[in-house]
């Protein structure tokens, strides 16, 4: 989740941009004030990261028919030249019994943070069982136990949910080791021998590999696949879940004005769903592509000449704005043409002193003030950390039998958490070298319509500038959500999810 405030602890929406060259703090503070850290340990005793394998034999009910498989919950260790151990990532494989290794695919999925753990994906859409939220992706009604899931990706692909060091069961043996996991050079070293050394210990080199990633995890994906390809493992498709590949798109400075034409359409899909816009207005699409047509003959242009535009012309951009986001012109013109996601989320409905979710823009909260440009929290997170964290201690005890006194971090302090040189972290250009080199690796993009942490316009505007020849672009799919950065908290939704993904892998597979 994750793609946190600011799980992603990944809230820059809810704080204002970072600085330049902490682009990544936008998913690593998700909820800061509530980012968990391990049991202390007693004095003269040394810590014990391991947690013993359980393996588990379960049947799920789902409507392509009753699914046999069996559920491992263990750790891989990581280790140092010499063979010493310094991390233990902690995973939850479900593979289906009796299958044919050799033609059944291999999901590794993770989320993103840097500092979530994959709680959101595990127990969201992809295991057979997820957290109990309404159909629409409010929040339900306490207490919170884990549901069938017939919409798991165990239809279609074994799956492997990887918690990143520092988070859920996954840990790094000594404080002193935490620059070698916490980074995004480092973090992808690290997932790449996890996937390296799953393959070896389960016997999969010959399986067909596919990799999921969701907002910082689209980051992670990318360079994952990239990574696992210099190594010799070639996966044949990445799937980025509201996942971004550029922090260049996310992070706003002065100069930068990529996260206005990123985000614009989405805020204006918002908007359109709180009933601000005219009611010629008929669907969120409607409204993305027209204001994707808007940003390329008008609005990016206008960004670009700054101060130079006249009155004239910054009083017809501004009258624009008004029109797609359902704010005032005046307030657009105070802004200077230029709407941060951060204040749209209390200014859109200011009135009626609610605030909008981050992470999905349908959600709202109460506020005590109907001043001031931040708001009491990110609603779209209050309405899922509670439900996701109930069920999946409860799962993880009851159901996978999984046996430790280690603390499950859903957010873990990953931090300082080291850049990519320059100051924003991108893997667009990896992502960019597989699907040049490799002809038969394919990318599928899910894009929440109402997603203000990892807007959909931003990721097109990412795949736009790859330097991608025909060929390749031709291997870049995307699929659309009527909701936000975990889609799959609405149930319609989480069913689409399923069903692209698993049309996706098959025909990955059959253009081999």
């Amino acid at each position: 989740m994750a793609i946190i405030p600011l799980v992603i602890a990944l809230s820059l929406g809810l704080q204002g941009p970072p600085p330049p060259g902490q682009a990544g703090r936008q998913f690593s503070q998700r909820r800061t004030e509530q980012t968990q850290t391990p049991l202390p340990t007693p004095a003269g005793e040394t810590p014990n990261y391991e947690v013993p394998t359980s393996v588990t034999h379960h049947t799920a009910i789902l409507p392509s028919g009753p699914v046999d498989y069996t559920a491992t919950a263990a750790q891989i260790p990581l280790r140092n030249d010499a063979g010493d151990v310094e991390c233990r990532m902690f995973y939850v494989a479900y593979t289906k019994d009796g299958a044919d290794p050799s033609h059944r695919p291999v999901t590794f999925a993770f989320n993103g943070g840097p500092g979530s753990a994959t709680m959101w994906l595990h127990m969201g859409a992809l295991g057979p069982k997820r957290a109990p939220m309404n159909d629409d992706g409010t929040l339900p009604t306490p207490p919170y136990a884990p549901v069938d899931n017939p919409d798991t990706w165990l239809d279609f692909s074994d799956v492997v949910l990887i918690d990143a060091p520092g988070t859920g069961l996954s840990r790094i043996m000594r404080p002193d080791l935490a620059s070698k996991y916490f980074g995004l050079t480092p973090d992808i070293a690290a997932f790449t021998n996890f996937v390296r050394d799953w393959l070896g210990v389960h016997h999969r080199w010959s399986s067909p590999l596919f990799i999921a990633g969701e907002s910082y995890g689209g980051i992670r994906g990318s360079g994952l696949s990239a990574s696992l390809f210099r190594s010799g493992i070639a996966v044949s498709g990445f799937v980025s879940i509201s996942g971004t590949s550029n922090l260049l798109t996310l992070d706003g400075m002065r100069g930068n004005d990529t996260t206005y034409i990123g985000f614009l359409p989405s805020m204006a899909a918002c908007a359109w769903y709180h009933h601000k816009l005219a009611p010629r207005f008929k669907s969120a699409p409607q409204v993305v592509k027209e204001t994707q047509d808007w940003i390329d003959k008008e609005y990016a242009n206008a960004l670009e000449r700054g101060d130079s535009l006249t009155p004239q012309e910054k009083d017809h951009v501004a009258a624009k704005l008004s029109e797609y986001l359902g704010l005032s012109k005046q307030y657009c013109l105070g802004a200077n043409l230029r709407i941060r996601e951060s204040s749209f989320f209390r200014e859109l409905l200011r009135d009626q002193a609610l605030t909008i979710g981050r992470y999905d823009g349908r959600l709202t909260g109460r506020e005590e003030l109907t001043i001031g440009d931040r708001g009491d929290g990110d609603p779209s997170d209050d309405a899922t950390t509670a439900p996701f964290t109930t069920a999946l201690n409860d799962y993880l005890d009851r159901d996978l039998k999984v046996k430790t006194q280690m603390r499950y971090l859903a957010f873990g302090n990953v931090y300082p958490w080291t850049e990519a040189q320059g100051g924003y972290s991108e893997t667009a250009s990896d992502l960019r070298h597989v699907l040049a080199r490799n002809p038969h690796f394919h990318v599928l993009y899910c894009c929440g319509y109402f997603d203000l942490a990892c807007p959909l316009n931003a990721t097109i505007y990412t795949v736009n500038h790859m330097g991608l020849d025909p060929e390749s672009r031709s291997r870049v799919s995307f699929q659309y959500y009527p909701a936000g950065h975990m889609m799959y908290i609405e149930k319609t939704s989480r069913k689409k999810l399923h069903d692209d993904v698993k049309a996706f892998e098959a025909s990955c597979l059959s253009a081999h």
